[in-house]
């Protein structure tokens, strides 16, 4: 399997290129250095990046690597010459976190070493269960993610604007994760295999850098803390595994992974506003304040909801810093800061109603008790994911360290409140309340697991770091119980652990309710979402049918891929059908096309196609539909058979010409 994975390391190296280079170029063009550029980088890169596809759609620019390229020179000059223009003052801190600088070059080096246990322990558990780096993810939203990279392809835009024009839309969708995986993309061929490669960059890369600079910040400069932060950003499984097997939820993955960057920013931000003398505010915080839009943006574009998650956390922060700061302070301060804190959360308030509204009435079922629910909050087992002790131990720890310490106590009110939501969303089904609550997210448990780990992975760094604070007083005179020799190996253990844990359950089946999945959802055989027969039959259809050929099918049998590993146009382009009546003709009687003229009528309502893929009737569970007039053509009038793969086939209708 890593012979696979190897031959792919130019589209590898190229995701990198694609996530990480424009970020570079436009912090180094803002002055930002050391690991607030690193980590922050993704974000300006996917948040410029999706800006742009919006700006190029509207002046008529294709999208491609020529125009982008242009595109990021051309801005990132544009913000050098603003950087020159506002200049620095003596005091400034150009891009570097407004928090203590090291003396020497170990915590460098102790983050490095993080950064490589935490990208290595994510990036072996992430391949390992997709297998192969070409394969497909077996669920419902990888046929539209997919397909929509096809679209961009033919179509030149990549803007969020415009990508619900795959399935005839006109309306506003987050495509982000689509302009960036776009660039990745270097033909239709490779769209499964781009797909993965930036899913990799996010788990193995991306993630474990921007928890680490959110780490940084909420502890104050604690390189300790930061280094075990990387390091132990595979220690859970809600992020960001579970998003690459639920779903598949590829853009919110990508937002997730940008939040704490985003967040990390837009605090130091703030310190800096609130430190600096009113001269040297805008001069010092410039550089940080644009490379946190951007990374707000980038979320934004991702996936809307995010949002909600770097306004609460960062609104949390500001809360608990002006409460420490309330009673010493002077009436000019209680007034602004009450002005500030009250716009805030009221802005925080009407997003989350408003995103509530947007989402409807989907509201995924509860499945857990409370009581169980509770446990899995303590044992971070959310979603019915294995047990994590070692973590849910040092989370333990960390609440603890962080109720006695001030500047921490939000981020015990941060993992309480996100500890409610996914409560609310697994063992509750009152209709008012989940809305209102878990909306943003749809009620869905899964989504909200996925936030856990952006709290608990610095509280369980904080309560690692402090169990080696505490073993190293205690055994001063022994010069390998200092904190330094503790810290690597507190790393390496986590290292081995990690590796372990890979090689005794290198697929954790994701566990739904009360079923189990058979087998990894990159997995493909004859019971698949997409069967190796069908797989097979649609990697055919350029030499079985003329390239303006245009098919029909049940959408919800896997049919819909054609459009992306066929390279030929499907009705519907995704994984659910119209509606319609004329679609509700063809669903039950398609098959009757010879003896029933309203069948015609209803294919002309979708402007004739002229052949029909047979992958069954459908299923009845969720996203699955029964379709009994789209299989059973053998010894129909009016149907041609044109190939055969296993119990797969195409037809090419004859009974309405």
């Amino acid at each position: 399997m890593i012979t696979d994975w190897l031959a792919h390391t130019g589209l590898f190296a190229l995701a990198l290129a694609v996530v990480f280079l424009p970020g570079l170029l436009l912090g180094l063009a803002l002055r930002l250095r050391g690991l607030v550029l690193w980590a922050a980088a993704p974000g300006i890169s996917v948040g410029l990046l999706a800006v742009l596809a919006i700006v190029y759609s509207f002046l008529g620019i294709r999208w491609g690597h020529l125009s982008v390229g242009v595109g990021v020179v051309v801005i990132g000059a544009l913000l050098y010459a603003l950087s020159l223009l506002v200049g620095r003052g003596r005091g400034s801190t150009g891009g570097r976190l407004s928090l203590p600088r090291p003396r020497s070059r170990v915590p460098n080096l102790l983050l490095f070493a993080g950064l490589v246990v935490g990208g290595a322990l994510n990036a072996a558990r992430l391949m390992t269960y997709v297998g192969l780096p070409g394969a497909l993810s077996q669920t419902n939203d990888a046929v539209f993610h997919l397909n929509v990279l096809r679209w961009i392809s033919e179509t030149g835009t990549a803007s969020s604007l415009d990508v619900s024009g795959l399935i005839g839309g006109t309306t506003f969708y987050p495509a982000a994760w689509h302009a960036v995986t776009s660039l990745v993309a270097l033909d239709v061929a490779q769209i499964p295999v781009a797909a993965n490669m930036v899913s990799l960059v996010i788990a193995a890369v991306m993630w474990p850098l921007a928890i680490a600079l959110f780490a940084r910040v909420v502890s104050n400069g604690n390189r300790a803390v930061t280094a075990l932060a990387a390091a132990l950003s595979a220690g859970l499984l809600a992020f960001p595994q579970l998003m690459f097997e639920w779903g598949v939820l590829y853009p919110y993955a990508l937002s997730l992974a940008v939040i704490p960057a985003a967040a990390a920013l837009t605090i130091d931000v703030v310190r800096i506003w609130m430190g600096a003398a009113p001269g040297e505010k805008a001069r010092r915080a410039i550089g940080i304040a644009v490379a946190t839009v951007l990374a707000v943006a980038a979320t934004t574009l991702s996936q809307p909801s995010s949002v909600l998650v770097w306004g609460v956390l960062v609104m949390l922060w500001l809360t608990g810093t002006v409460l420490r700061r309330y009673r010493t302070a002077d009436r000019v301060f209680r007034r602004r800061s009450l002005v500030v804190l009250l716009g805030g959360w009221a802005a925080v308030v009407a997003v989350w109603l408003a995103l509530a509204y947007l989402a409807g009435h989907v509201l995924w079922r509860s499945y857990r008790g409370i009581p169980g629910a509770l446990v899995d909050v303590i044992l971070n087992s959310h979603s019915l994911l294995p047990p994590a002790w070692g973590m849910s131990a040092l989370l333990i720890v960390g609440l603890v360290i962080a109720v006695r310490a001030p500047r921490l106590r939000w981020l015990v009110v941060a993992w309480a409140g996100i500890s409610l939501l996914y409560v609310i969303s697994v063992a509750t089904d009152l209709p008012v309340v989940k809305r209102v609550l878990t909306g943003p997210w749809y009620g869905d448990s899964f989504r909200l697991a996925a936030v856990v780990p952006l709290i608990v992975v610095p509280l369980a760094a904080v309560g690692l770091a402090a169990v080696i604070r505490v073993v190293a007083r205690r055994w001063s005179d022994v010069s390998v119980l200092a904190r330094t020799p503790l810290t690597v190996i507190s790393m390496a253990v986590i290292a081995v652990v990690g590796v372990i844990g890979v090689i005794i359950a290198p697929v954790v089946l994701l566990r739904v309710a009360a079923e189990t999945d058979e087998q990894s959802r990159y997995a493909m055989d004859a019971d698949s979402y997409l069967s190796t027969d069908e797989y097979a039959l649609l990697r055919e259809l350029p030499d079985l049918i003329p390239e303006d050929a245009v098919i029909i099918a049940n959408p919800s049998t896997g049919a819909a891929f054609a459009y992306v590993l066929g390279d030929r146009d499907i009705i519907p382009r995704t994984w659910s059908p119209p509606q319609s009546q004329a679609w509700d003709t063809l669903a039950v009687g398609l098959r009757d096309a010879g003896d029933d003229p309203a069948v015609c009528e209803a294919l002309a309502a979708y402007g004739a196609p002229e052949y029909v893929l047979d992958f069954g009737i459908g299923g009845t569970g969720p996203g699955e539909y029964l379709m009994p007039g789209m299989t059973g053509f053998e010894g129909q009038p009016g149907f041609d058979e044109v190939a055969r793969e296993g119990e797969a086939s195409l037809w090419r209708i004859t009974a309405c010409d």
